[in-house]
C-alpha cells in the first residue's frame, strides 16, 4: 500500500514538473511582434549602422537600371541579441524616372532584368547573415524576448 501510494504521489510530482517546463518552453520560444514588446530591438549604434552596413556589400547587378527597389526582409532578434531566421520575402519594384530609358529594352532583357531582381532576395539574406553586429534585444514585462523584426531595404538605381 505504501508503495502504491508513493508510485502515485511521484508520477504526479512529475507530471506537475513536465507541465511547468513545457510552460517555460513555450515562454522562452514565443516570438513577439515589434508591436507587442514593450521595448523594440535596437543597434547599440543606430539604425543606419545597418543601412551603411548594406550599402557597402550589397551586390547589384549592372543589367540593373533606373529602377526603385524595395527588399522586404524579417529576422528574429534572439534574447542574446543576435540575428537568427533571416528571410528576404518580397520584391517591390518601380521605374525611378518613368520612360527614361535610351533604348527599348527586348522581351529577353526584360527577363533577365526580373532574374537579376528575384535574385537580390538571395543577396538581401546573404549580406544580413554577413551583418555580425550586436543587437539590444527587445524586452517585454521586465524580460528580453524573441522578436521579429521587420526591415525593409530600399534602393534608388539610376
Amino acid at each position: 500500500m505504501k508503495i502504491l501510494l508513493f508510485c502515485c504521489l511521484f508520477i504526479s510530482i512529475n507530471s506537475f514538473s513536465q507541465t511547468e517546463i513545457n510552460a517555460n518552453l513555450k515562454d522562452t520560444l514565443k516570438i513577439y511582434r515589434t508591436t507587442d514588446v514593450d521595448r523594440k530591438p535596437q543597434l547599440t549604434r543606430g539604425m543606419y549602422t545597418l543601412s551603411l552596413f548594406i550599402s557597402k556589400n550589397f551586390n547589384i547587378d549592372e543589367s540593373i537600371k533606373n529602377k526603385k527597389i524595395i527588399i522586404f526582409t524579417s529576422f528574429i532578434i534572439e534574447p542574446d541579441g543576435t540575428m537568427t531566421d533571416i528571410k528576404a520575402f518580397h520584391v517591390d519594384v518601380k521605374d525611378y524616372i518613368e520612360g527614361n530609358t535610351e533604348k527599348k529594352p527586348t522581351a529577353d532583357d526584360n527577363i533577365y532584368q526580373l532574374d537579376q531582381i528575384e535574385s537580390m532576395k538571395g543577396e538581401a539574406v546573404r549580406v544580413l547573415k554577413l551583418f555580425n553586429k550586436q543587437w539590444i534585444p527587445a524586452k517585454n514585462d521586465g524580460k528580453l524576448v524573441r522578436c521579429l523584426y521587420n526591415y525593409p531595404i530600399n534602393f534608388t538605381i539610376e
